[in-house]
């Protein structure tokens, strides 16, 4: 479970730097859930894009920001992934049948 939790860690994190990354803002929202899926296949784990949510942060855009127009957004204003995961347990009669695992990074857009 330890294992799976850092992946889907990991899974965030990268997803949110892929977003932070791109110059067309309005790609972010099919970004960040492509990455998140291709990093966790990698760690062996497999989440759903539609496990990943991904929301825009106001911090330079007065009022609310989004990635729906190239102008909703600047530089500065924050970009957030939460990636979820269901663990099963190999000994599901001890620790339950799922464990839920979710992980949450904010990173600036450049």
């Amino acid at each position: 479970m330890l294992f799976s939790r850092m992946t889907v860690i990991n899974t965030a994190r990268e997803a949110a730097r892929a977003a932070a990354l791109v110059t067309d803002r309005t790609t972010i929202l099919s970004t960040a859930p492509q990455t998140a899926q291709s990093v966790a296949a990698q760690g062996g784990i497999t989440v759903n894009p539609s496990n990943v949510t991904v929301t825009c942060v106001a911090i330079k855009t007065s009022g609310s920001c989004n990635f729906s127009s190239a102008n909703s957004s600047q530089a500065g204003d924050a970009v957030k992934v939460t990636a979820n995961y269901t663990y099963t347990p190999f000994f599901p009669l001890r620790f339950g049948l799922q464990i839920p695992l979710s992980a949450t990074v904010q990173m600036i857009l450049e």
